[in-house]
């Protein structure tokens, strides 16, 4: 499941701001401060860049709330002026497409709906360093002996002054339903159960895609690695029994080169968020960014404005390709034929979409399946992906 960034940062900061100790308490707010969060990475691709704005939130509530009807642009150093507007509540979208140009500083405005200011400090982007390779392998891991495919990045060019980067990547796998069948059940108007073998699953069901983006900051420093060249860094390990790589398989990894104060950003955002016991004594309170408020020196802003230059690439392949006449990894669910020997039961079951049909039994109720088995729809679109080669 992809991890909301934003819901992420509040709720770590949130904790931070409340708990300075580790002597049982009831789990409640204490001393709550409403701090405004900026989440706000725009790079050197021409796009409609897109920052979002939000608050930090109480122990006992579950989700920050969005920061609506505010002002937001972005001013760079000729005086050239990128305005925003709120195209869904907290989500700031530039009118127009830009990209940010490595020859330019860059400043970013709030002004709050309650008439606050915030501005961040002007920020550069690194130049463009393209990724020279990007190619996947087979490894066997030194703990568990385990096979793993794990995707390797070859990002770095030794004449280039950017030493710092940041990785995210999509990955888009196909699936195929492993229990499709045509037959189908069909529930009337008036919750009566009926099914037929050769009616009336439509076929599309059978074969589906879906897209997932990664959730974790992943890091590198060039200085830092033991050969002085990232020729072999691991932006992605699959285990080979991960049904993802089932069929068809594809990663796309963007490189983002970063400034060292953005770097440091986020390996200290990484390193809070990915503590296992966020009540431990090491209590780091509030990190600053880059972002202030211009009426009160004191207050505090949650987030970083950064500005990065992006270099993307994109790879295929097949399970076959690795484990070629092996077995494939498991389903993503239990596809196991049962029978549900009770027809409320089962109608109940289709109703709530827990179950497809699979085959007649004589003088029995149908064989079954659980959804996801027959119908790939449960798990992804039927939308074939623009990109998308088979």
């Amino acid at each position: 499941m992809k991890h909301n960034r934003t819901y992420c940062l509040a709720q770590m900061l949130t904790t931070f701001f409340v708990i300075s100790c580790t002597e049982p308490f009831n789990l409640k707010s204490i001393d709550f401060e409403d701090t405004l969060i900026i989440e706000a990475i725009i790079t050197d691709e021409v796009k409609h860049q897109e920052i979002k704005l939000s608050r930090t939130f109480s122990l006992e509530e579950f989700t920050p709330s969005k920061e609506n009807n505010a002002q937001v642009m972005i001013t760079d150093d000729n005086q050239n002026t990128f305005e925003f507007e709120e195209t869904s509540t907290g989500v700031y979208t530039s009118k127009t497409a830009f990209g940010a140009s490595p020859n330019s500083a860059y400043t970013l405005t709030v002004i709050t709906n309650n008439g606050k200011t915030y501005k961040s400090q002007p920020t550069k982007a690194p130049n463009t360093v393209p990724i020279n390779s990007l190619y996947a392998s087979v490894e066997i891991d030194k703990d568990t002996g385990n096979e793993n495919i794990s995707i390797y990045i070859d990002g770095f060019n030794g004449s280039s002054s950017s030493k710092y980067f940041r990785y995210e990547y999509e990955e888009t796998y196909k699936i195929l339903a492993s229990s499709w069948v045509a037959g189908e059940f069909i529930v009337s108007s008036t919750g009566q159960l009926s099914w037929g073998e050769l009616c009336c699953r439509p076929p599309e069901k059978r074969v589906c895609y879906n897209t997932v983006a990664s959730d974790s900051i992943i890091q590198l420093k060039v200085e830092n690695t033991s050969l002085g060249n990232p020729s072999a860094f691991p932006v992605r390990v699959i285990h080979r029994d991960n049904p993802v790589i089932r069929t068809r398989y594809s990663i796309l990894v963007k490189q983002y080169a970063q400034s060292l104060e953005a770097f440091t950003f986020y390996k200290t955002l990484n390193k809070f968020s990915s503590s296992e016991d966020v009540f431990s004594q090491n209590q780091p309170g509030f990190f600053n960014g880059n972002l202030f408020s211009v009426e009160n020196s004191k207050e505090k802003v949650v987030g970083y404005f950064d500005i990065s230059s992006v270099s993307t690439e994109r790879i295929f392949f097949n399970f076959s390709d690795f484990f070629p006449n092996e077995p494939l990894p498991p389903y993503f669910e239990d596809c196991t034929i049962f029978q549900i020997n009770d027809i409320s039961k089962l109608t109940e079951s289709v109703i709530n979409n827990k179950v497809v049909f699979h085959s007649l039994v004589p003088d029995q109720l149908p064989n079954v399946v659980n959804a996801s088995c027959g119908d790939c729809t449960k798990i992804g679109t039927t939308t074939k992906p623009d990109f998308w080669v088979d």
